[in-house]
């Protein structure tokens, strides 16, 4: 059952080549059909062996209670997006492949697979990259990307030369440990490419800012979730995390230097794209210090960064150079990301820096939580300065300067033409999420409990093995 997450977004793929306008329309359906399987015909504690083949030599799927929420943060996103973002016929059929990938991603149990999955997410993510004529951007992510995969690659080959399997659970008991090290520096040298930490992480402003709809959406919201998945379910459950104060000293620089560029940003699709690098950087440095709590608390501000961001971006990408005056659900929605993004009370941000700060002052952590309150005031000032900018932005030369950007010759001849400049499926989208952000901010255990308890199962090995198990040696 749980290969249909995999299978039905891959066979509306293939339905859709033929007629390239069926995926984008394919997509909604494939992400709802995921949704509805996960939360009326799956639960946690499923494993599937394809072909018959015990899990410790073959392909195994697994469900856990870690992976099934994040099943489900990714579907969502998957859905909202299609619901949102104005996809052109040829990416429709791109996403469906991508849904699939992300899926893969999140539900295999080996390391050969997750890899092939990764490569899949990352072939078209070089593609969505290069939408609206941003080659550049792309060809930065290729060289990027191309690093971090043959690292990851590398990984998986000395995991089988010194494991004689690829299953994640079994390799981490067989794995010789003075070789486990080692394995775990290319593996991470992915992840700190694909999670955007600096300096590995200098393609996405690139790829982020291109103007479109969907790409920071599926690459830095969908994307970003599945690796991090895969970065807990590694460092986190199966194998220790090399030198990790490192890592956490590397990612609180990220932080700075991210928002530092977001503050000198006079676009504002740039400065979001340093600012999407400063959030999963704090996710990463959290996760680095691998305690509980503090996991606990990196996951929920992840939640709070990525729905922020959905909303974030896929305003700015209709905005061009205007203003909210004309379209003020839209500015309402893009100020309530921005207020939880900086912090502000009664926002989902507020509870998600409150349980990170408390979580690592109470196991004696001071330097992430000075990075914290120092990002989150640079945060407030150029949040705050482009929410200024676009709501009392002078409508009339906000035409004319959109006029001279607008692909369109004849450019714009009057407000009433930008009047619905946003779709209407991303003003509901966009104002629905918005909602979600002030409904977590006066209700936090929704989030609260359900992070807890991703974060006792993949700190507790024993559990992930023992379903693992039941497929056999």
């Amino acid at each position: 059952m749980i290969a249909l997450l995999i299978a039905i977004p891959l066979a509306f793929a293939f339905a859709s080549i033929p007629h390239e306008r069926l995926g984008r329309y394919f997509l909604p359906f494939a992400a709802l059909f995921n949704l509805v399987c996960l939360f009326f015909f799956m639960q946690p504690e499923q494993i599937l062996e394809i072909g018959k083949w015990p899990a410790a030599y073959g392909i195994v799927l697994v469900l856990d209670s870690v992976s099934y929420p994040f099943l489900i943060f990714v579907n969502l996103l998957i859905l909202l997006m299609s619901l949102s973002a104005t996809l052109e016929n040829r990416y429709g059929t791109l996403m469906l492949v991508l849904t699939a990938a992300v899926n893969g991603i999140i539900l295999t149990g080996d390391f050969f697979n997750s890899f092939v999955f990764l490569e899949i997410i990352s072939v078209i993510a070089y593609i969505v990259a290069a939408h609206k004529d941003n080659a550049l951007g792309a060809f930065k992510y290729l060289i990027f990307g191309g690093i971090g995969g043959t690292m990851y690659l590398i990984g998986a080959v000395s995991v089988y030369i010194k494991a004689g399997t690829l299953n994640m659970a079994y390799a981490s008991f067989i794995t010789d440990p003075l070789a486990v090290p080692i394995i775990c520096i290319f593996f991470l040298i992915t992840f700190l490419v694909e999670l955007k930490v600096l300096p590995l992480g200098l393609w996405a402003p690139d790829v982020y800012s291109n103007g479109s709809s969907f790409t920071p959406v599926a690459l830095g919201s969908i994307v970003t979730v599945s690796l991090v998945y895969l970065f807990s379910r590694i460092f986190l459950n199966i194998f220790d995390l090399p030198s990790p104060e490192l890592v956490g000293i590397l990612a609180m620089v990220s932080i700075i230097f991210a928002e530092l560029g977001a503050l000198k940003q006079k676009n504002l699709g740039r400065a979001l794209s340093f600012a999407t690098i400063s959030g999963i950087s704090t996710v990463v440095a959290a996760l680095s210090i691998q305690e509980t709590e503090v996991v606990s608390a990196a996951y929920f501000y992840l939640f709070n960064d990525v729905i922020s961001k959905f909303i974030l971006f896929t305003l700015s990408a209709y905005l061009g150079k205007r203003g909210f005056k004309s379209n003020k659900t839209a500015g309402i929605a893009f100020t309530f990301a921005s207020l939880s993004v900086i912090g502000f009370p009664m926002f989902a941000g507020f509870w998600a820096k409150y349980y990170l700060l408390k979580a690592l002052f109470q196991v004696d952590s001071y330097a992430l939580p000075a990075v914290i309150l120092i990002a989150a005031v640079i945060e407030a000032g150029y949040l705050i300065r482009w929410n200024i900018d676009l709501w009392y932005k002078d409508e009339e030369e906000s035409v004319l300067e959109h006029g001279k950007d607008t692909e369109n010759e004849e450019g714009i001849e009057s407000i009433e033409e930008i009047d619905d400049f946003v779709p209407f499926g991303a003003q509901v989208v966009t104002l629905i999420l918005a909602l979600t952000l002030v409904v977590i901010g006066f209700m936090p255990n929704l989030i609260h409990d359900q992070t807890m308890n991703i974060a006792n199962n993949v700190l507790d090995f024993r559990p992930y093995f023992d379903l693992i198990l039941r497929g056999g040696m």
